[in-house]
């Protein structure tokens, strides 16, 4: 007979007790204050010769240095397999980097003597120690989750909770038709928004061998950026749904996933924009704090009671249908996917533009965050035609895991719903838990409308791989998850 899959769960506070610089904006931010802790949390499938784990961190993104270092820390000790070890974030923009702050490619460009440096106080957590503070964490918890693993059982189920909302809203100019990020739905040329929404949560559950529930995978297809543009330390909407589902369910793992939202986030913009109609303008241009015209924690709190709301239900579906002895089969996809290139034309004019600025700025004018954010644009341009000097192709790192008649697959993208809702609706799996901001950060994957919208998540300075790439990643995913069912 063959064994009972084994499961182990972890959770660990990775709040700094100093400052730190935040994720999530243009502009240079440093945390002031604690307002909820920052968490991660690890799961680990195993059944027979094969395993997974994944490891969820209320950060923005999969810090660039992290994969690499957790998986050579893992190699030198008794534990999981490092290539079947999955990092991803709930993209929460109130954490930190725990790297140093600094537009180190601006720099080359202009001279790191003309950019104003930000202020900071001398013990902020950052540099090699900030990367040990994270790694020696995440390195700590994916052991302890291991060596948690005990025999039991799991079991999923999909619902909805109305989370996330389209956040580029297309205007009328002209004879045009042009998509902005944030933009102000009051406006009396307001056409529609640009994509689409998701509203599944797919749901896994897990029980020890007493029929105990231990844990919780949630799968939401929105970022965690209730709170953003501010300056202190938080889990956004997580926080407060971790709260929720435990009142109801005991003290037990939760494991927040983000599904496809590259163009989703959790305000209505069409309700926020009476209110915030010069706010949305700062908001769109990311140079500093904006303090908007809504109830951030009420929207948290109505955020996670929702999701709490679709947990209490599938978990009433997934306790008609566990499963002690599923199938578990774990591939991993390395793809090369076609690199977004500029033309020659858009580099020259970029060109121009950049070496404009240099001429207005040096040690004595030295340039601002608003002149900064202005050449963003311009100086993304100019690093993709040298990068598409090298190659054609941008690398991603794909996970395929089949467990029983459910199925979880993973990108390094903000890939835009439209593309998420594609593989849904193709792979042959009961549920499909679809996660993205795994295994590292790849920018946003934006559509074919969204590249003739324009605004940012579109433009080549936001994005390496564009529509074309987006198909064939859908594609790949939905045939690779699907051959784990022809067996």
């Amino acid at each position: 007979m063959e064994k009972k899959m084994r499961i182990g769960w972890a959770s660990m506070d990775i709040t700094p007790d100093r400052p730190v610089y935040l994720a999530g904006q243009m502009y240079v931010r440093v945390s002031r204050f604690v307002h909820d802790s920052i968490t991660a949390s690890a799961l680990v499938l195993e059944n027979g010769g094969e395993q997974a784990v994944f490891v969820s961190m209320d950060t923005v993104a999969v810090p660039d240095f992290l994969m690499a270092e957790i998986r050579c820390r893992l190699a030198e000790r008794e534990g999981p397999d490092p290539d079947k070890v999955s990092l991803c974030a709930t993209h929460t923009h109130t954490s930190s980097r725990f790297s140093v702050v600094g537009n180190e490619t601006l720099a080359r460009y202009m001279g790191s003597g003309t950019i104003e440096a930000p202020e900071a106080p001398a013990n902020i957590l950052c540099g090699e120690e900030g990367k040990k503070y994270l790694a020696d964490r995440i390195e700590c918890l994916i052991m302890d989750a291991w060596e948690n693993r005990r025999e039991g059982s799991a079991g999923t189920a999909e619902d909805y909770a109305v989370v996330g909302f389209n956040r580029r809203p297309v205007f009328r100019t002209g004879d045009h038709e042009c998509a902005r990020m944030y933009g102000d739905c009051s406006r009396t040329d307001f056409l529609r928004f640009e994509g689409t929404t998701d509203h599944t949560a797919a749901m896994l559950y897990t029980w020890d061998e007493s029929g105990k529930l231990t844990g919780i995978a949630v799968n939401i297809p929105c970022p965690a950026q209730v709170m953003e543009l501010h300056s202190f330390i938080s889990a956004d909407y997580w926080h407060y749904a971790r709260n929720h589902i435990r009142e109801k369910l005991g003290n037990i793992h939760i494991l927040p996933l983000c599904g496809a939202a590259g163009d989703q986030n959790p305000l209505d913009l069409v309700r926020i924009s009476k209110e915030n109609k010069e706010e949305l303008i700062r908001w769109s241009a990311q140079e500093d704090e904006v303090f908007r015209n809504i109830d951030m924690t009420g929207i948290c709190e109505e955020t996670g009671e929702r999701i709490a709301e679709a947990v209490m239900r599938g978990y009433r579906t997934a306790l008609g249908r566990k499963w002690n002895r599923p199938v578990l089969e774990h591939k991993i996809v390395h793809k090369e996917l076609p690199l977004r290139t500029v033309t020659e034309e858009e580099y020259i004019e970029a060109e121009k533009i950049i070496r404009d600025f240099k001429s207005r700025f040096s040690e004595e004018n030295r340039m601002g965050m608003a002149e900064q954010l202005k050449l963003y644009g311009p100086v993304g341009i100019a690093e993709r035609y040298a990068l598409q000097q090298e190659s054609h192709s941008f690398p991603a790192e794909l996970h395929i895991l089949r467990i029983q008649d459910s199925v979880f697959v993973t990108h390094p993208f903000e890939l835009f719903t439209e593309y998420g809702l594609r593989i849904r609706a193709g792979c042959r799996a009961r549920n499909v838990f679809h996660v993205q901001l795994c295994n590292g950060y790849a920018d946003y994957l934006p559509t074919r409308a969204a590249i003739a919208g324009g605004s940012y998540s579109s433009e080549p300075a936001s994005t390496y791989v564009g529509p074309e790439g987006g198909d064939l990643l859908a594609a790949v995913l939905t045939e690779e998850a699907n051959r784990l069912f022809d067996r």
